[in-house]
C-alpha cells in the first residue's frame, strides 16, 4: 500500500462522501498501513497515545462509517467474540485459526473476484473465510 499524505486521506474520504476528521484519517491510515486485521481495540490502543481524546466508542463510529460508505474497509467476524477491520486492496480470502486466533490473508486464486461480472451479476465485494488451524496450531497436535 502507497503511503498517502493527510491530503490524500482527506479528498479519498470526500469522494466516499465521508465528512474528513481528524480521527477518520487516523484511522483509515492505520488500518491502511497495518493489515493485521485489527480489533476496535487495538486501533484504539495504537492511536490513543496521540489523540489522547480518541475514545473506544469514536474508533468503533469511525469503522462503522468507514464501512458503510464503502471506503475500502471491511469488518471480519471470523468468531463470534471479536470484530476485525481490514482495508481491503484488491480482493482477497482470510483465514482463521480456530486455536490461536490468527487471521490472515489468503489469495483467491481462480475464485470469483471483484472485477468479474458473471451471469449479469457485477461483484462489489467478496467475503470468504477459511476456519482451521494455522500450521502452527496443527503441527502442536501432532
Amino acid at each position: 500500500m502507497k503511503m498517502m499524505t493527510t491530503a490524500q486521506l482527506s479528498d479519498y474520504l470526500k469522494a466516499k462522501g465521508v465528512r474528513p476528521s481528524a480521527q477518520r484519517i487516523a484511522i483509515l491510515r492505520y488500518l491502511m498501513e497495518n493489515p493485521v486485521h485489527p480489533t476496535v481495540e487495538k486501533i484504539h490502543e495504537a492511536l490513543v497515545h496521540d489523540m489522547p481524546s480518541l475514545s473506544l466508542t469514536t474508533v468503533y463510529n469511525t469503522l462503522n462509517c468507514l464501512v458503510a460508505a464503502d471506503c475500502g474497509v471491511t469488518m471480519l467476524t471470523p468468531d463470534s467474540r471479536n470484530a476485525h477491520f481490514d482495508f481491503i486492496e484488491h480482493p482477497h480470502a482470510h483465514t482463521y485459526c480456530r486455536s490461536c486466533g490468527a487471521i490472515m490473508d489468503m489469495e483467491l486464486g481462480g475464485a470469483l473476484s471483484g472485477d468479474d461480472c458473471r451471469g449479469g451479476f457485477h461483484v462489489e465485494r467478496v467475503d470468504v473465510c477459511y476456519r482451521g488451524l494455522c500450521s502452527d496450531c496443527y503441527a502442536k497436535l501432532n
